[in-house]
């Protein structure tokens, strides 16, 4: 791999992991047009950490107070104070504790069949596959009404299903940011709120898988250093920049629109797959 092949793909990674569109199946689709016929799971496992660093800068503030709030909350609750009024008083805590539900779902999926979601990585006709239902369910997000629950007004409920949609998205074209927002929608919860939770939940999720590949050590034969780098940045750049992209689009209701490039994306990979032997 060269630099500007890993450029490419940092830049795919940066503006699909945030856009309802999954980063994964494009991943896999660019890939295997740049000639790579084999799952690059170490090099994208780096794409990821980019995008992470971009989520890590753009809610910088609300990640240092839900942190200072979280330890505040353990220290109250050590105190002998009731934890329904502290997490009232600190609803940055309560957004950290809805982090961690909703990451429970996740990692169970992710820890029980990521082995046999992991192969479906270097299917080409199934990310088209999954690219459909994607599109359609992301075309149907439009039927569903703006809610009025607020970020702090979420519940456990809420986060295990948001949570667990999450976990669905394992599966390379499912999107995770698309599930996880049209999950939080569907349980009335503020379009931008939704959006706002998927991007501190993609938190966990992407440091998780991360860790899931490097826990038995990752040979890179192929990627150099500076290729490495280089799709780093750009995943990070870009991925910054699509995020502030999606919460204005989202503010717009045209979050659906996804749906329709999903739709024919879908069926653009299963052609190309079938024009080439069915790979």
């Amino acid at each position: 791999m060269n630099i500007l092949q890993a450029i490419i793909l940092g830049i795919v990674q940066g503006l699909t992991e945030f856009l309802p569109v999954s980063s994964s199946g494009h991943l896999v689709f660019v890939q295997y047009l740049l000639g790579f016929h084999e799952p690059l799971l170490a090099f994208d496992v780096a794409l990821h950490l980019g995008t992470l660093l971009a989520v890590f800068v753009y809610f910088k503030e609300d990640l240092v107070n839900m942190i200072r709030e979280f330890f505040l909350f353990l220290f109250h609750l050590a105190s002998g104070k009731k934890a329904g009024l502290l997490l009232s008083q600190y609803p940055y805590a309560a957004t950290s504790w809805r982090v961690i539900v909703a990451s429970i779902p996740t990692a169970l999926i992710g820890f029980l069949f990521h082995d046999s979601l992991e192969a479906m990585f270097g299917s080409l006709s199934g990310v088209g596959i999954g690219w459909i239902v994607m599109g359609i369910a992301l075309i149907l997000s439009r039927k569903i009404q703006n809610g009025s629950r607020a970020l702090n007004q979420m519940n456990a409920w809420d986060a295990l299903l948001i949570g667990t949609m999450q976990g669905v998205a394992i599966i390379p074209s499912i999107s995770r940011s698309g599930t996880t927002i049209i999950a939080g929608m569907l349980r009335g919860i503020q379009k931008n709120a939704a959006a706002r939770f998927s991007f501190l939940l993609s938190i966990p999720a992407i440091m998780g898988a991360a860790l899931l590949e490097l826990k038995g050590g990752i040979l890179l034969p192929h990627i150099g250093s500076g290729a490495l780098l280089a799709g780093f940045l750009a995943s990070a750049i870009v991925g910054y920049l699509s995020i502030a992209a999606l919460l204005r689009l989202i503010q717009r209701g045209s979050f659906f629109v996804f749906g329709f490039y999903c739709f024919i994306l879908g069926i653009l990979s299963l052609v190309y797959s079938f024009l080439n032997g069915g790979i």
